[in-house]
């Protein structure tokens, strides 16, 4: 909370001298705590004496914030709201400023889930900004706040508010220049979540907002609040903030933070980790002076600092994540953007290694003492890690150190070459030997960065470790735009997909286009058991070092015991049983779209007899992906769930004869169109069909057209399916009846009547279309314009009441 006010107090001297530079004394003597410093800590305090109960927490607000601003009657409140703080009936004036998000952080470091954040921001909010707007700004900010605490990357909140409330779809360079005052919710409150967001640390967050102008003190404050508990704040920042503040804000402040923790940003050399309060908060004193309470405070402060020491090596996905991107910045200049993975992806799997490999021992001396020698050390440890080969041999190499790290990758490789064999070097792309691309200081500080961090079992857990590396994945997507389809699959679509395939403990499971191995961590995670899936994950990828980024991805998310083969698959399938293919219990990916060129004549005389119903021409190799598959299918129990683009379900030719035969087949279960724009860096709209050899007795002879068009969220820059979303279709699935608009149950035989096209849209049954009365439209656009006037009409007044415009 107090985040808020350092902003506030930061950018109160540039509220009316907007400055545009980052460039300045954070806090001077010209600071103060402005209305939003006095307006955060009433919240606060209505928080705390209610505590956060969302059912007595509106009358609360309005009496606290009374209470505090007729106090602090010059802290510089807008018209309207001075009037209310000073009515004995005070109503809500559909207000949609932002000072309803300035004030909210309380509830969002309040909130034990996201349903509370919102309700607890709703509930001290619509007692004044009643507007949709000045709700969805306050909600916004709790909200982020609340994501931050609970440890998600600043990609997992930036997408959160780009989804359900505001388009993230812009720079602070881009509006600096243009940006001017704006009080508004919708005109400053997203322009703060970017300054949080394109920050590096505390600080930083408070500097972007006050740099772009505007109302900088307010902007300044929602920054803060949410950097806080992302970044925490530093411990001089911290201090300094509390000598503006007076003994009544000191003491609601203090007991604010005894109850709900603050956050510390800890520094190690350039990177910030957020620590927060794990000890109780010293034992209330009878401070009653300014004086005693800062004495305190302070206190309160050292003794932050000092617990943080213990804990500082705990981390969570969304620093992970932070630190792996500041590593790409670090190649930045010598190494191109759509190279960062080729380094950085080997050096995070060679110190993860080397961690666990300390841990191991750790664990093995502590367990057995001086008998640890009798043990071979293939006994202790996951991998084995020659002399020479560990990080801190890397670390301690004077000179030549891309040699060394060179020679320790290959000589883990050859000391492990069951499980590591090809792994790093994969990555054959990487030079770390060329000193006029990677000098030994450049490569130094790489290697003085990655070692600030531990990456060891103990650090993170699977999950974590594994999430933060596929936010790297999708920011190394970002980054080069023309292979990014390639290996990533909307996270929801993929969670459709196993959804249908519903793997169950010890079921096999196959990828033949697998990416970076993202379905097949889906699968693992469904089966809610890892023991049940080691030596049942199977994935084959014609690319090298995408092969080994899926098995660096499977190992860091926790998989044992699986099998990722490197080769073409339609050319050259790796998975084989007595020279036929092997089946598998569950069969998905996302294979390349339209692929052409793909090796059409060697497939029409395949071996593996995977012809069964047609060769496709070499301009497209989608059904020759779909046939591989279908004969990867377990015959008597094997499903499969496959993206394909929708012109499968009706382009004519050899693809409508193989597609007959398909539906002859009675294998298919479902087909489900989804809307476009939702795959990465293509605008192609895709479609998943599901087959299955043991369908319900109920469902054979018919196949489950579902429209999915319309069942997404659309933002300004791609569409996305949420977890509701993905719901609401696989309800459809599984109730497996007609619904107007959505859905149809179409028999095999009606198929093969439209010639076996499975274009969707042929069989859902539409709404009657509704007759419009022109009159009625007119009648209806002409109010609508009236109602806009008079709003405009009333936002002029309320400006020129707020002094924000001269006529």
């Amino acid at each position: 909370m107090l985040g808020a006010i350092v902003g506030d107090i930061a950018g109160s001297r540039f509220e009316w001298a907007n400055i545009k530079t980052k460039d300045f004394d954070l806090m001077t003597r010209d600071c103060r705590p402005t209305d939003d410093s006095v307006m955060t800590l009433a919240i606060a305090q209505a928080v705390l004496d209610t505590h956060a109960d969302v059912t007595l927490l509106p009358a609360k607000a309005v009496a606290s914030m009374q209470a505090w601003g007729r106090s602090y009657p010059d802290a510089g409140y807008g018209g309207h709201f001075s009037r209310w703080i000073t009515s004995d009936t005070p109503q809500p004036y559909n207000s949609f400023g932002n000072g309803a998000a300035m004030r909210v952080s309380a509830c969002g470091f309040a909130a034990t889930s996201l349903e509370e954040a919102i309700a607890l921001a709703h509930a001290v909010t619509a007692v004044t900004h009643d507007h949709p707007e000045g709700l969805k700004g306050a909600e916004a900010v709790a909200v982020a706040i609340w994501l931050a605490r609970r440890g998600k990357s600043l990609i997992e909140i930036r997408d959160h508010i780009h989804e359900h409330y505001y388009p993230m779809d812009f720079t602070l360079n881009g509006i600096r220049p243009a940006y001017r005052f704006d009080v508004s919710c919708h005109g400053s409150v997203p322009q703060a979540i970017m300054a949080f967001l394109e920050a590096e640390n505390f600080e930083d967050a408070i500097r972007n907002a006050i740099s772009i102008g505007g109302d900088s003190d307010t902007i300044a404050a929602i920054a803060g609040s949410i950097a806080e508990a992302y970044f925490g704040i530093p411990a001089d920042i911290r201090k300094l903030a509390l000598t503006y503040l007076d003994a009544r804000m000191l003491k609601i402040l203090t007991d604010f933070e005894a109850q709900y923790p603050p956050v510390l940003e800890k520094k190690s050399g350039d990177f910030s980790v957020a620590v927060s309060r794990k000890r109780k908060a010293s034992s209330p004193r009878k401070a009653q002076t300014r004086e005693q309470l800062m004495l305190a405070a302070v206190e309160e402060v050292d003794a932050d600092v000092k617990a943080a020491e213990v804990s500082f090596e705990e981390t969570s996905a969304q620093r992970l994540f932070a630190h792996l991107f500041e590593a790409c910045n670090i190649l930045r200049g010598p190494i191109n953007q759509d190279e960062f993975k080729t380094y950085v992806t080997p050096i995070l799997f060679l110190k993860r290694i080397s961690d666990v490999y300390d841990e191991e021992t750790a664990e093995a001396v502590a367990q057995y003492g001086d008998g640890v020698e009798d043990f071979e050390e293939d006994e202790l440890h996951l991998f084995l890690i020659p002399d020479g080969c560990h990080w801190q041999d890397i670390r301690s190499c004077p000179e030549n150190v891309g040699t060394a790290i060179v020679n320790a990758m290959v000589g883990i490789e050859r000391a492990n070459p069951d499980t590591l064999s090809g792994l790093f070097s994969s990555f054959d792309d990487a030079n770390w030997t060329d000193k006029n691309k990677l000098s030994d200081d450049r490569l130094k500080d790489l290697i003085e960065h990655m070692s600030s961090l531990k990456v060891g079992n103990r650090n993170y857990s699977a999950d974590v470790m594994g999430d933060a590396y596929e936010f790297l994945i999708k920011k190394f997507a970002d980054l080069s735009k023309k292979n990014a389809g390639e290996f990533y699959t909307p996270r929801s679509v993929v969670k459709l997909m196993v959804m249908l395939l519903a793997p169950q403990p010890k079921d096999t499971v196959y990828d033949p286009a697998c990416g970076t191995g993202g379905m097949l961590i889906e699968a693992i995670r469904a089966m809610k058991n890892e023991k049940a899936s080691y030596g049942k994950i199977f994935g084959q990828e014609k690319n090298l070092a995408t092969s080994a980024i899926a098995r660096m991805n499977l190992f860091l998310h926790g998989a044992r015991e699986f099998s990722i083969k490197q080769d073409d698959t339609l050319r050259n399938p790796q998975f084989l049983q007595g020279g036929k293919l092997r089946t598998f219990d569950c069969v998905l990916a996302n294979p390349p779209f339209g692929m052409k060129k793909w090796g059409a004549e060697a497939f029409a005389s395949d071996p593996y007899g995977r012809k069964i119903w047609g060769c496709p021409s070499d301009s497209s190799a989608d059904f020759a992906w779909l046939q591989h598959m279908i004969c990867s299918m377990d015959e008597k129990k094997g499903r499969l769930a496959v993206v394909l683009p929708q012109g499968v379900l009706f382009h004519s030719g050899k693809e409508g004869e193989i597609r007959k035969q398909l539906v002859e087949s009675d294998k298919l279960e479902a087909v489900i169109t989804l809307v476009g724009g939702l795959f990465y860096s293509t605008g192609v709209s895709a479609c998943i069909l599901f087959l299955n050899n043991a369908k319900p007795a109920a469902h054979r002879g018919k196949v489950c057209m579902i429209d999915a068009s319309g069942i997404y969220t659309p933002l300004r820059a791609q569409n996305v399916m949420t977890e509701e979303n993905i719901q609401t279709v696989y309800d459809l699935f599984a109730a497996y009846e007609d619904v107007i608009e959505r859905c149809r149950i179409v028999s095999k035989e009606d198929i093969l009547a439209q010639g076996g096209s499975l274009a969707v849209n042929t069989y859902i049954e539409k709404k009657p279309a509704e007759a419009i009365d022109p009159a009625k439209v007119k009648r209806e656009f002409l109010q609508l314009v009236a109602e806009i006037e008079k709003d405009e009409e009333e936002l002029k007044a309320l400006l020129k009441e707020g002094g924000y415009l001269d006529e």
